[in-house]
């Protein structure tokens, strides 16, 4: 009987020391942010804007997500920026400026400016990899040409009643296009840490939305579509106001440069990561036509290393399923010799595509695919593998591609024929 009593109030007393709430806090005591930009202030300074959610206008369902709001109710966020010179300051100021407790652990995205990112983002990556309340799986996007402050400012979308749910679906749904990059916290982290790939984000900004067309590069062959980095897009209305596209290219934590939306795609494609993308190329027997083709990877790249004369080789194949979408001409491209020509037509595309953006990277230093994970195995130890240098070895290395393209699905019509007459 004495056991037993000793049981019960042991489990008495663990129950009443381990299932309390110390910290915890009411919703209506917490202040949420949702949104975090960082932006250079001047040498050493920064400048913080926070986001963060307006419960009461949620509640009543109100309507703008910018920071003017619109007639069908009040406005679901707040904006406020905080000049300070590291983070941490940052969040005990914004703590004076509000009677709710800051919680930074629902933060959708970092913002960070372009200006700030090309002078280097290792000092403030640290800190939000070691504070608990920074998780992860945050997302990192750099917003191009300007400040992470305006385009918070900015940020509306009409679609959604806040703008962490908008940030949140364009980075997940990123491999509907592949025009960009999903890029998060530790991922990054991890590319700077690493030695062997280079962190690389998300390209961001906001559109001029009066149409005006600034496509990034000319043509290859047999191309048809433009290459765009963000706020280029040629767009009217302001639903269009904010986008995605292109990469933002770091060697070791500075930024040295982007990759337009297509170059975006063919870093995808090596990293084994475009389920589907839509493209148009010529038409091979009337260049001036287009064929549409939405494709897809049929399986992961095959990359393998060899070093010959003193440099290092990546042979690297990608192979690729298409579905005809679209064949204006009405040529009968779905089977025989005028199927394999198309094939060949978008391997060749492809494969240019591919060899421009590889160059691109290694004249910035910049190895976003991850090349240098292969290089390992020339190595016996880490130890010595870690005495090299990848982004030294990077520019240097050659490719060898090769596409092969094979037109699995023809849409709904089994065969294209001419307008008649015509």
């Amino acid at each position: 009987m004495g056991l037993r009593f000793a049981a019960v109030i042991c489990f008495t007393l663990m129950t009443i020391f381990i299932s309390g709430c110390n910290g915890g806090r009411e919703t209506d005591e917490v202040a949420y942010v949702i949104g975090i930009g960082i932006d250079k202030a001047g040498e050493g300074e920064l400048n913080i804007t926070y986001q963060i959610a307006i419960p009461k206008a949620l509640g009543s369902g109100g309507g703008g997500s910018g920071e003017s709001g619109d007639s069908a109710g009040s406005k679901s966020v707040e904006t406020v920026t905080i000049h300070t010179n590291n983070i941490a300051e940052a969040r005990n100021i914004l703590n004076t400026l509000m009677a709710r407790v800051p919680n930074l652990s629902h933060n959708k995205a970092f913002f960070i400016g372009e200006e700030l990112a090309r002078q280097g983002v290792g000092d403030i990556f640290g800190p939000l990899v070691r504070y608990r309340e920074y998780r992860g799986s945050m997302f990192i996007a750099i917003v191009r040409g300007g400040t992470a402050q305006d385009y918070l400012k900015k940020l509306n979308p009409k679609l959604e009643l806040l703008p962490s749910k908008f940030i949140e679906t364009m980075m997940l749904t990123h491999n509907e296009t592949g025009y960009y990059v999903r890029s998060n916290l530790q991922e990054f982290y991890k590319s700077m840490k690493s030695g062997s790939d280079s962190p690389h984000a998300a390209l961001i900004s906001t559109n001029s939305v009066d149409g005006q067309d600034l496509p990034s590069g000319e043509k290859l062959p047999y191309e048809k579509l433009n290459e765009y980095l963000a706020g280029d897009i040629p767009v009217y209305g302001s639903a269009a106001a904010s986008n995605f596209a292109g990469t933002a290219l770091f060697r070791h934590d500075k930024m040295v440069g982007t990759l337009t939306t297509e170059e975006t795609r063919m870093l995808l494609i090596l990293q084994g990561n475009l389920p589907r993308a839509f493209t148009v190329i010529e038409d091979p027997q009337l260049p001036d036509k287009a064929v549409n083709i939405q494709m897809r990877l049929g399986e992961k790249p095959t990359i393998t290393l060899s070093s010959k004369d003193g440099y290092l080789v990546f042979d690297v194949s990608v192979m690729l399923e298409g579905e005809v979408t679209a064949i204006p001409s009405g040529i009968h491209y779905e089977q025989g010799k005028d199927k394999k020509q198309l094939e060949a037509e978008l391997s060749a595309v492809i494969q240019n595509q591919i060899e421009k953006m590889l160059k691109k990277t290694q004249l910035m230093g910049s190895d976003p695919v991850g090349f240098g994970y292969y290089s390992r195995t020339l190595f016996p130890t880490y130890q010595a593998w870690q005495q090299q240098n990848w982004d030294e070895i990077y520019p240097s290395v050659q490719f060898h591609i090769h596409v092969t393209t094979k037109l699995r699905r023809t849409g709904l019509m089994g065969k294209t024929s001419p307008i008649k007459g015509k």
